[in-house]
């Protein structure tokens, strides 16, 4: 009875990664795996690890483990950093029977509580210094002042763009659940919108816009008129949120793009349209000679050195600027067969996730996130991409089998 119950408080701990440094949140993870295993052990689960599916489902580890010994340049971080890739699929696939549909739900509620209890503390923390009417200031490089405050004074760092995707996690699964505790998702809906505007990732806000564009019309070509009326309803509010900010934060940071994308960096003058455009030049330049199995571990300093010679400016010394696409950041790492892989493991999930538009929002989401960070190359993009896309693959059965069943009951009310 006591491993049944820590087991299950093992996987629903897994949803606190907007809490958790990322030291912990591994801790969490090696601790649910020797559970799974255990249970596996004492239950007798048994699968065939033989199969494509599984092949499929660990396909970016073993690409990345396997580039670091055909390349004889052995580097153990890398390894260990895509590890999430194959132990998800693996616990989830060894799961035990009482790891049920219920446990998944109450693991997205956690993590959107994690998500509202970790923005709450951000507060606090910016509070403590400052008053609340700074909370909209903009620094003259442009950057949020609550952003830039709470991601240096906080006790971890998490980098804006991925605190940003958790919110916008958030936010979907609320907009796709607004019916079931409509107050809950509609306050979550709104709390969530309002700090993705605060911090001010120019690709969440897109992806924040094109979510809330698209969802009202997939629900109203499925008919489900009371929770397009609460979206619309939704929609209207972020809209005023967002005219709210269009002043200030949200306006100016759109702004940069259209004064600063043909101005080059020169000494100290640079910012993040034209510092984006600079990392672009150069990643184009060095995929026109990049050799068959990419530059490996030495990527960044080529980047580095394209970074000098095309631009009368040492930025790149202040911090280190990667490909900032992690489609790009593949072919300069591992070679065009890397992309070409990569993106046969991105049909492989798409094919497995499209039984429900919930995850599917979820996947382009990341997808289109990556057109602007290497997201899938940090601790937190690797760990919530592959732990939520387990997460809705391996119940995917037992939700049919549950719509199904809501479906037969509503219609023989009717009746």
């Amino acid at each position: 009875m006591f491993l049944k119950k820590i087991t299950k408080l093992s996987f629903i701990l897994l949803a606190t990664i907007p809490l958790l440094k990322p030291n912990y949140n591994s801790i969490v993870i090696i601790i649910t795996t020797l559970l799974t295993i255990y249970c596996a052990i004492r239950l007798n689960i048994r699968h065939s690890l033989k199969s494509l599916n599984v092949l499929g489902l660990i396909l970016p580890f073993v690409l990345f483990s396997t580039y670091q010994i055909i390349s004889l340049d052995f580097n153990t971080a890398i390894i260990l950093r895509y590890l999430p890739f194959i132990i998800f699929p693996l616990i989830f696939i060894f799961k035990p029977p009482f790891i049920n549909n219920k446990i998944k739900e109450t693991s997205l509620k956690v993590f959107q509580i994690s998500v509202i209890i970790q923005c709450l503390i951000y507060l606090v923390v910016f509070l403590n210094d400052n008053y609340l009417n700074q909370i909209f200031n903009i620094s003259k490089e442009n950057i949020p002042f609550f952003r830039e405050y709470v991601s240096t004074n906080y006790f971890f760092e998490i980098h804006p763009t991925y605190f940003s995707s958790f919110l916008l996690l958030s936010f979907t699964v609320s907009i796709f659940k607004i019916n079931n505790f409509k107050m809950i998702h509609f306050f979550n809906s709104c709390f969530t919108s309002f700090f993705i505007l605060l911090i001010n990732s120019r690709i969440i806000i897109l992806c924040l816009v094109m979510t809330l564009l698209f969802a009202p019309f997939y629900l109203i070509k499925k008919r489900k008129k009371k929770k397009v009326k609460l979206i619309l309803t939704s929609s209207i509010i972020l809209a005023l949120l967002g005219f709210s900010f269009s002043t200030s934060i949200v306006q100016k940071r759109f702004k940069e793009i259209k004064t600063e994308i043909n101005e080059p960096i020169v000494g100290e003058y640079y910012n993040s349209t034209n510092t984006r455009i600079a990392i672009l030049k150069c990643s184009f330049l060095l995929i026109k000679k990049v050799p068959f199995l990419g530059f490996g571990n030495n990527l960044q300093n080529e980047l580095n050195l394209c970074y000098a010679e095309n631009n009368a400016s040492e930025f790149y010394k202040i911090s280190v600027f990667n490909t900032h696409n992690f489609y790009l950041n593949l072919i300069l790492y591992g070679g065009w067969a890397f992309l070409i892989f990569f993106i046969l493991y991105l049909l492989f999930i798409f094919n497995l996730l499209k039984h429900s538009v919930l995850p599917l929002f979820i996947f382009f989401q990341f997808l289109i996130i990556n057109l602007t960070e290497n997201y899938l190359s940090r601790h937190y993009g690797i760990v919530l991409f592959s732990y939520f896309t387990s997460l809705f693959i391996f119940f995917k059965n037992e939700e049919k089998f549950i719509n199904a069943k809501t479906k037969q009951i509503s219609t023989s009310k009717k009746l």
